[in-house]
């Protein structure tokens, strides 16, 4: 039994399909087939039920399958490790939350370690790539992967003084029914809980600026142009004094995710303490 050929089982398993496999490896779809065939003989059994253009595992081979991809994540997980270094490689982090004190971890993290590549994607699906860390409100996506709380906040909503909204703002979310809203990026936990906590007080809020960048979000909410439902302590002194801020009984959790059973690269521990300490500077 070789690595390249459990390699190649294991896509074909996850994706149904020899020749999409093949495409991955750049070989003919023959070569699959053969693979797949000369496991079998090797196992004395089928792992996949063949039909006239498609294939899919059987009881079998779902078994083999779901053992051969955690013998592959050791193996990947113990080469990773024997070469690793804090001071080298690469982290991929998933920002869907908190992302002014991400990025301001991603500066400290840069001046101590200034060889490690940060890449960072803002509300991001997080299954769509193998992030390093995942910085999230609660993601059913990500049910079995580790999870840990990172900070806790109240939430306020959020409008000009000047604006008509202003005088509502004590009055609860119900009051802004007739009111525009401003929110982040839909793939944010924000925007999730705009819709979630105005639905709950008997509307659906009227988006009128939607911006991936929590500045222009801020920005506009000082323009006049709309009210916000915005974290207290991650955006706490964001505001300029014309904003009139009113907190409201609900909280935003934000928590850090890591792949169970994936190795976590020495610089992606690094920057994961650097981060639990930024949040808990902030409490």
């Amino acid at each position: 039994m070789e690595l390249l050929q459990l390699k190649k089982f294991c896509h074909a398993a996850r994706c149904g399909s020899f020749s999409e496999t093949a495409r991955a490896f750049g070989v003919p779809p023959s070569d699959i087939s053969q693979t797949v065939r000369r496991l079998e003989r090797e196992l004395g059994t089928e792992l996949f039920d063949r039909r006239a253009n498609a294939v899919a595992l059987n009881e079998r081979g779902a078994a083999f399958a779901e053992a051969a991809r955690q013998a592959l994540t050791l193996l990947d997980s113990a080469a990773a490790a024997a070469a690793d270094r804090v001071d080298a490689g690469q982290v991929h982090i998933c920002v869907n939350a908190n992302r002014r004190i991400v990025m301001d971890t991603v500066e400290t993290f840069r001046r101590l370690y200034p060889d490690v590549t940060v890449r960072t994607e803002f509300f991001a699906d997080p299954t769509a790539k193998e992030f390093h860390l995942i910085v999230s409100a609660e993601d059913a996506r990500l049910r079995e992967w580790h999870k840990e709380p990172l900070l806790s906040e109240q939430l306020a909503v959020a409008a000009g003084r000047e604006t008509p909204w202003a005088a509502l703002l004590g009055e609860g979310l119900a009051a802004l029914s007739g009111a525009p809203f401003i929110t982040v990026g839909e793939g944010s936990s924000l925007f999730a809980l705009t819709q979630q906590l105005c639905r709950e007080a008997g509307f659906d809020p009227r988006i009128a600026v939607q911006s991936d960048d929590p500045y222009y979000v801020r920005r506009c909410v000082a323009l006049g142009l709309g009210a916000a439902v915005v974290p207290l302590t991650s955006w706490q002194g964001q505001f300029p004094p014309e904003v009139a801020l009113q907190p409201l009984p609900y909280r935003r959790e934000t928590y850090l995710y890591t792949a169970p059973e994936r190795y976590l690269p020495l610089c992606a521990r690094a920057f994961a303490e650097l981060l639990r300490s930024a949040c808990a500077q902030t409490l």
